[in-house]
């Protein structure tokens, strides 16, 4: 199933294929940004190391999407998938160009054999895909924990350990993202309603003071569009 940004992603190349096809062939100048980020991430997923923009392989992925917009059937599947497996195959012809005028070391075809010439399907690129939808997710959070003065470093050690802590931390959460006034206060006083968590629902302050940080952090991931962290937080998995 695709994620939101994947879903984004392929309406964005599909129309763009549309405009490109229709006579349009600065389209895809308007895509470029949009797909580089996915590109790199195959290309750094193909050969094992990470590339960046200014990388030979960051050409091939460009002239890679050009490839796409002409040989692209929306009728046979994903846009996406498409560019991935193009951009996989043109980077393995390059390295295997590559070897044969020994510009590469002995040791990088044959300890990334498997990865280079292995059959991959769909999957590996809607993994690629799915990581770079969760980096993007973790950005926007660190940011809005910016004004929280909240640091995914010490999220780690400030977590609940033990069942029960878990169980009436969770409540504590969910107790937060369900009424508005307490959400809204949280996200403008950047600070827990305690003294209203006391009073109305009993809650030990004690507790609530202690683990300030993750519960903020678990309600702000609850109320914002983050699918992917929201999986990390759910009553079945917090805490672990």
């Amino acid at each position: 199933m695709y994620s939101p940004e994947q879903t984004n992603l392929n309406r964005m190349l599909d129309q763009v294929w549309k405009d490109y096809h229709n006579g349009n062939k600065e389209a895809l100048n308007n895509i470029y940004k949009h797909l580089m980020p996915f590109c790199l991430r195959v290309c750094s997923n193909t050969c094992g190391r990470y590339i960046t923009d200014h990388d030979e392989e960051a050409s091939i992925a460009r002239l890679a999407i050009i490839e796409t917009l002409e040989k692209y059937d929306p009728a046979k599947g994903s846009g996406l998938v498409f560019l991935g497996q193009t951009i996989r195959t043109r980077i393995i012809d390059y390295k295997r160009k590559e070897k044969k005028h020994s510009l590469l070391p002995i040791t990088f075809l044959t300890s990334k054999e498997t990865r280079l010439t292995g059959e991959v399907d769909d999957c590996f690129f809607e993994e690629i895909l799915d990581d770079l939808a969760r980096s993007q997710e973790i950005e926007k959070l660190k940011y809005i924990l910016g004004d929280f003065n909240i640091s995914f470093e010490e999220l780690v050690k400030i977590s609940p350990r033990q069942a029960r802590s878990r169980k009436n931390v969770n409540l504590i959460i969910d107790i937060i993202v369900a009424n508005d006034e307490l959400s809204n206060y949280l996200m403008e006083k950047k600070m827990l309603p305690i003294k209203k968590l006391e009073e109305t629902w009993q809650i030990n302050r004690k507790l609530a003071d202690r683990y300030r940080k993750y519960i903020i952090t678990a309600v702000i991931i609850q109320l914002n569009d983050f699918p992917y962290l929201k999986s990390f937080i759910s009553p079945e998995t917090r805490g672990e």
